[in-house]
């Protein structure tokens, strides 16, 4: 009966701990808090226009958004224009995320809501600071799990706390807060669709070159030059290296100044439209990684001439990763894209070579 009494009380101090617990984690009270429903950041909601800056610091590192007359920029890529849409995601998420119901005060308890100080170890927090354009801080608050739909009727819910209290919240809002800064990054750097192209030109460092081009739009391309004793490996093959620049994201970007490109043994792709524009690409590896230059030329139409200068513009300075499909594709030599050379008939009166597996007779 003494095990039993034991055991019994044991039981109940554990159930005690763990109420104790969940008590913690939902704030200690059931009651509507003053603060329910109120916006978190109530200067950003009242003005999101005012925010010139917000730094996101997590476990990937650091990403730096500044507001700029052409748009916003991220710093850690040398100001390289942002995505606008995710920027403007996150503006409106910061604006409009507002108070549901206190959580835990005991920073014994973060790590189970993600709300650790950003930098500690293992931390998987995120903390958010947003300013003005005169550099004061409009909010800075530290963000933790987040959860989809937790609040039903498609409003998610995220935990998070002002830096430098100890409140817990569980607020409603979404929050993107993407901690790869590449993905902050506006990467669709040149799209220039398949119908607009005409001819295409891959000279190899050695001045090896291999010609794609069309009559109409609604041709294939055929290969130029092509030689009498061979085919291509396929009718689709130079669908690749001809549409390249269409739909191109970027993998990574740097100033031109920071990846200088030698004069010599680059792959240089040029790439004209029906229209007149002509982009003339430069390709570099290093390693397994392509990078390119971009550069456009207008012809005697005047909106033409304005598309190119408007591109130069835009890439003028710059030095883009391209993705190894890309890369490769505008790589493309004429060996690439043609069937390999059959062998040489064997003269007549040669015995036939012996099958494999068989010594050959005397």
């Amino acid at each position: 009966m003494k095990t039993k009494r034991l055991y019994l009380l044991m039981l109940a101090a554990l159930l005690s701990a763990i109420a104790a617990v969940a008590v913690s984690l939902s704030g200690g009270s059931h009651r509507a808090d003053p603060l329910a429903g109120r916006p978190v950041l109530a200067r950003i909601k009242s003005d999101p226009s005012a925010v010139a800056k917000v730094v996101l610091t997590g476990p990937k590192g650091t990403i730096t958004l500044n507001r700029a007359e052409s748009g916003w920029t991220v710093g850690e890529k040398a100001g390289f224009p942002a995505d606008p849409q995710k920027t403007r995601r996150l503006l409106l998420g910061l604006a409009e995320i507002t108070y549901v119901e206190p959580k835990t005060a005991l920073p014994a308890l973060y790590s189970r809501l993600d709300l650790d100080d950003p930098g500690k170890d293992k931390s998987q927090s995120i903390l958010i600071e947003a300013d003005d354009a005169q550099g004061a801080v409009l909010g800075k608050l530290i963000v933790g799990k987040r959860r989809i739909d937790e609040l039903g009727g498609g409003n998610d819910g995220v935990y998070l706390r002002m830096q430098g209290e100890a409140q817990s919240w569980l607020a409603k809002g979404t929050l993107d807060l993407d901690g790869d800064v590449l993905q902050w990054l506006d990467r669709r750097f040149v799209d220039l669709p398949d119908a607009r192209i005409k001819q295409v030109t891959i000279q190899q460092p050695d001045g090896a070159k291999i010609v794609m081009a069309r009559e109409k739009p609604e041709d294939k391309f055929a290969l130029k030059d092509m030689p009498a004793d061979r085919k291509l490996k396929s009718d689709t093959i130079l669908v690749d290296p001809a549409t390249a620049l269409q739909a191109f994201d970027l993998t990574d970007v740097k100033r031109a100044q920071d990846l200088p490109f030698p004069k010599d043994g680059l792959v240089v792709a040029t790439y004209e439209t029906f229209d007149g524009l002509t982009v003339r690409v430069q390709l570099l590896k290093q390693g397994d990684a392509f990078w390119i230059t971009l550069a456009a030329e207008g012809g005697s139409d005047e909106k033409v001439k304005a598309e190119a200068e408007g591109l130069n513009k835009r890439w003028s300075g710059w030095v883009y990763g391209a993705g190894s499909s890309k890369g490769a594709a505008l790589a493309t030599k004429l060996e690439d894209v043609l069937e390999p050379k059959a062998p040489p008939a064997p003269a007549p009166g040669t015995p036939a070579p012996p099958t494999p597996g068989q010594s050959p007779k005397p």
